[in-house]
């Protein structure tokens, strides 16, 4: 679930923000990492394949070819992902109502998978949480977040949720975990080919005398010893 707050300063948040309609907390102060929602599948493979071998072809002795296959494919399918991927520590989150939404756009072709399934999950029929503010690395204290919080009303009439805000989060949640993952494939083949090819990097005589002779076989000219 989702990690909030100490009591004391939940209690404070709905001591000066209310309640929804459904007996939440109008404003919520919550660890990013452990906001969940529904959006999108697709594949999910082995950690251990690079980018490259999950085109699902491979070689298999004698030249064979066999499929590298995904452990499953979630393609087609809600699935429950982090909210904030990229994001660590305590956020600020306000309630906002149903009427925020925009069910046309919600519901549009555009944003729907092949049987009409919104991408974004089930439309928030009893509202949902945005985040107005964070990360912060602490729990910020009562006279923080009644300083912020009075800000926001002040300027709340340009506030509200959105569909178009909800696109942007998981697509930016999308592509952090996709860099994130091409990180550690370069950093786990960075580590095989030191291991396996410690003579590119060495400065020692015989690994420029190795580097060498495999620069002559290739029939490259330039210098590529020490």
């Amino acid at each position: 679930g989702i990690n909030r707050c100490p009591s004391d300063i939940a209690d404070y948040l709905t001591s000066i923000g209310g309640q929804t309609p459904f007996g939440e907390p109008i404003w919520r102060l919550v660890l990013a990492d452990s906001v969940i929602w529904k959006v999108a599948g697709g594949k999910v493979w082995d950690e251990n394949l690079s980018i490259a071998e999950r085109s699902e072809i491979r070689f298999a002795g004698a030249g064979a070819i066999a499929p590298h296959k995904p452990l499953k494919d979630e393609t087609g399918k809600l699935v429950e992902r982090r909210r904030y991927p990229h994001l660590d520590g305590w956020i600020l989150q306000r309630w906002f109502p149903p009427s925020s939404y925009s069910r046309s756009q919600w519901f549009a072709p555009e944003n729907c998978l092949p049987d009409g399934t919104p991408k974004l999950g089930p439309f928030p029929q009893f509202g949902d949480y945005e985040m107005v503010a964070g990360p912060a690395p602490r729990v910020p204290s009562r006279s923080e977040l009644h300083t912020f919080i009075s800000s926001y009303y002040r300027g709340l009439e340009s506030r509200s949720g959105s569909v178009e805000g909800r696109i942007r989060q998981a697509v930016n949640a999308a592509e952090y975990e996709r860099r994130k993952e091409e990180d550690r494939v370069r950093e786990l083949a960075d580590a095989y080919m030191r291991d396996k090819c410690s003579y590119l990097y060495s400065s020692s005589l015989e690994a420029g005398r190795i580097r060498t002779d495999k620069a002559e076989k290739l029939g490259i000219k330039e210098h590529v010893g020490n």
